[in-house]
């Protein structure tokens, strides 16, 4: 018995057991499951990253670091310092004090990623938003990154599981006999010789039962790849739709288009403010583009903003 508690020395934690915790299998086993979450977020953050382009941002802006911030925390600041005025730089946001009456920021703390941080407010510049929601695009990505990762476990259990273990059943005088014929075996050799005696070796096939559902799996996988697009904006169709009209395909990726407007409305009413606000600090004015073909009707708007520009007037 100890001296504390009256519990005896050599009685283990159940929190400490080596069977639940100290395998070795286990932890492998996790660690590829976090390789795996992580090869998702990665990829998908690469995708919303690359939807916008921002033209004419100011040099002392970092266009990479300002849609990341946009992405993972859903706001970001584009705004100078009061003593380096018209230097503009995108960085983190931090609201600061009460919103005027339509929710937007009056003043916040912009923040970079080595401890820069200054106040900010409308004088000074804008708060931009990743949408009209301001909800942060990372909580989706991890959502939909889990769920990918929780997919490629099952197919990868599941592929285990069609392999067919055997046993072999002798005496001990035909252990080696036996440790021959597995290799034989695991060598595809197509017939194997054994002598006739009255030690025959066993040969006992075990058998999962697991049905094999890859076409399931794969089907699943790249509907959930097609809510990833959705989320991010970008056009995509089911799997498994035969004799799909065009109009049918448009009607699935209206909710995409749907989607990156609303990001690029933000983005848009952001480079509208600053040029219009503080068009004396800028080269020329701030516009932001999707990442398109040049066919696209993004592309003529802003190549024909002027155009478009003057036919309102």
């Amino acid at each position: 018995m100890s001296r504390r508690g009256g519990k005896k020395r050599n009685e283990r934690n159940p929190w400490n057991s080596r069977d639940q915790y100290g395998n070795w299998e286990y932890w492998q086993s996790a660690a590829i499951n976090q390789r795996t979450y992580m090869y998702y977020v990665d990829v998908i953050t690469k995708m919303a990253l690359t939807r916008f382009r921002w033209i004419n941002l100011p040099p002392t802006c970092d266009e990479r670091y300002l849609e990341f911030t946009l992405v993972t925390q859903g706001m970001a600041s584009i705004a100078f310092p009061r003593k380096m005025r018209g230097t503009f730089l995108s960085l983190q946001c931090a609201q600061q004090g009460q919103p005027n009456m339509y929710d937007r920021p009056n003043k916040w703390m912009a923040i970079g990623q080595n401890g820069t941080k200054y106040a900010c407010s409308r004088q000074t510049g804008v708060v931009v938003f990743d949408n009209q929601t301001r909800y942060p695009l990372m909580n989706g990505i991890q959502l939909y990154a889990n769920e990918l990762t929780h997919l490629r476990i099952t197919r990868r259990m599941n592929r285990l599981h069609q392999q067919i273990p055997f046993i072999l059943k002798g005496p001990q005088e035909k252990q080696q006999d036996m440790v021959n014929m597995y290799k034989q075996v695991a060598g595809g050799e197509p017939a194997i010789l054994m002598a006739d005696d009255n030690q025959m070796i066993q040969y006992e096939a075990l058998t999962t039962g697991v049905q094999f559902i890859g076409e399931e799996l794969a089907v699943d996988e790249q509907n959930i790849w097609n809510r990833v697009y959705t989320m991010l904006g970008i056009p995509n169709t089911t799997m498994k739709q035969e004799r799909q009209t065009e109009d049918e395909i448009k009607a699935q990726e209206s909710p995409s288009e749907l989607v990156l407007e609303s990001s690029l409305m933000e983005r848009r009413n952001a480079a509208h403010e600053l040029n219009d606000r503080f068009g004396a600090y800028l080269k020329a004015p701030i516009e932001v583009i999707r990442r398109t073909d040049n066919e696209s009707t993004n592309w003529n708007y802003t190549h024909n903003i002027k155009s478009i520009m003057e036919a309102g007037d």
